[in-house]
């Protein structure tokens, strides 16, 4: 098994979530919902995430029509007892790509918290 390296806690990360209004992304004022940072079935206990060093805004928003882009510290992660490792995309079209980890489908507290904690990142 390949060892994952910790990204470091004074990275920050992009998330996005969904920008059409029936998915319930972002709350009225602008801020994250928890389905921001929720996972789903098919993260298989892992979050996507990019590391903001390695990459863009453009770049990890992939289509600022379909999506919001919000910046998380890795500090704050790490801090409700998560861990955020690198994972670039075995392809070569992501090297920033990294997951979170430690939290479980149907979690209703964690990824609030880290909606939280997020802040929206303005293009």
């Amino acid at each position: 098994m390949i060892e994952r390296l910790l990204v470091s806690e004074a990275e920050w990360l992009y998330r996005r979530g969904y920008s059409t209004p029936e998915k319930k992304y972002m709350n009225p004022d602008g801020t994250a919902t928890s389905r921001v940072f929720a996972l789903r079935d098919s993260d298989h206990g892992e979050l996507s995430a990019s590391v903001k060093s390695l990459t863009t805004p453009d770049i990890a928003i992939v289509d600022r029509l379909k999506y919001f882009l919000f910046e998380i510290h890795n500090k704050r992660v790490e801090e409700i007892g998560l861990k955020t490792f690198f994972d670039p995309l075995p392809d070569g079209t992501n090297d920033a790509h990294a997951v979170i980890t430690g939290m479980e489908v149907g979690d209703d507290i964690l990824p609030g918290l880290l909606a939280r904690k997020s802040k929206r990142v303005f293009l």
